[in-house]
C-alpha cells in the first residue's frame, strides 16, 4: 500500500525520532539543572543523563542505518494517523503543557485532579462519577505518596495548604 507517493516497502521512521528528540531536550535541561547540586548528585545526574544520551544515539543510529539501507524514510505517518485521533493527541499535548504551567500555583494534587479529569473527558469518558472518582483516586494517591509519605518537593497549592492547616489544627488539640 502506498502513502503519499512513498514505496510501500519503506518503513516510515520519522516518528521514531520524535521521542529521542524530546529526550535529548530533556537531557540537556537535566544537565543544566544539576549544575548547582552537590557533587554526589551531579555524579548520579551525569551518569543518568549519559545513559539517556547513549540510548538516543543508539535509536538515531538504528534509524539512520535503516534509511541508508533503503528500508525506511523520514515520513511521520504513524504519528499523524489515524487522522481521527490527531485532535485528541494534540489536545493531550496541550493539557500536558497546561499541567506544567499551572502546577506551581495549583499544586500537585489539584493540578493532577483537574488535568486527569480533562484528559479522561478528552479521551471520551463522559460519566461525571467516573471522571470524579478516577481523578480523585489518582490525585489522592499522589498526595499520600509524594507529599505525605515522601515529603517530596512537588509544589503545594490550595489542597496541600488546606490539608496542612487541618493537620496542624488537629495536632494542636482543643483550646
Amino acid at each position: 500500500m502506498e502513502s503519499r507517493g512513498a514505496p510501500a516497502n519503506k518503513a516510515p521512521l520519522g516518528a521514531d525520532l520524535v521521542i529521542p528528540g524530546l529526550a535529548l531536550a530533556f537531557a540537556a535541561y537535566f544537565f543544566f539543572s544539576i549544575a548547582d547540586l552537590a557533587w554526589e548528585a551531579k555524579a548520579n545526574g551525569v551518569l543518568i543523563g549519559t545513559v539517556l544520551v547513549l540510548l538516543i544515539v543508539v535509536q538515531v543510529a538504528r534509524t539512520v542505518a535503516e534509511i541508508a539501507k533503503g528500508r525506511g524514510d523520514l515520513r511521520l505517518d504513524p504519528l499523524l494517523e489515524p487522522r481521527e485521533a490527531l485532535g485528541k493527541r494534540l489536545g493531550l499535548v496541550a493539557l500536558t503543557v497546561a499541567f506544567i504551567v499551572v502546577i506551581p500555583w495549583l499544586g500537585l494534587t489539584l493540578t493532577l485532579f483537574l488535568g486527569l479529569a480533562a484528559a479522561l473527558y478528552l479521551m471520551g469518558v463522559r460519566k461525571p462519577a467516573q471522571l470524579f472518582w478516577i481523578s480523585f483516586a489518582v490525585s489522592a494517591s499522589a498526595y499520600l505518596l509524594f507529599i505525605a509519605a515522601l515529603n517530596s518537593d512537588f509544589p503545594h497549592g490550595p489542597v496541600e495548604n488546606a490539608i496542612d492547616a487541618l493537620v496542624a489544627l488537629f495536632q494542636a488539640g482543643p483550646p
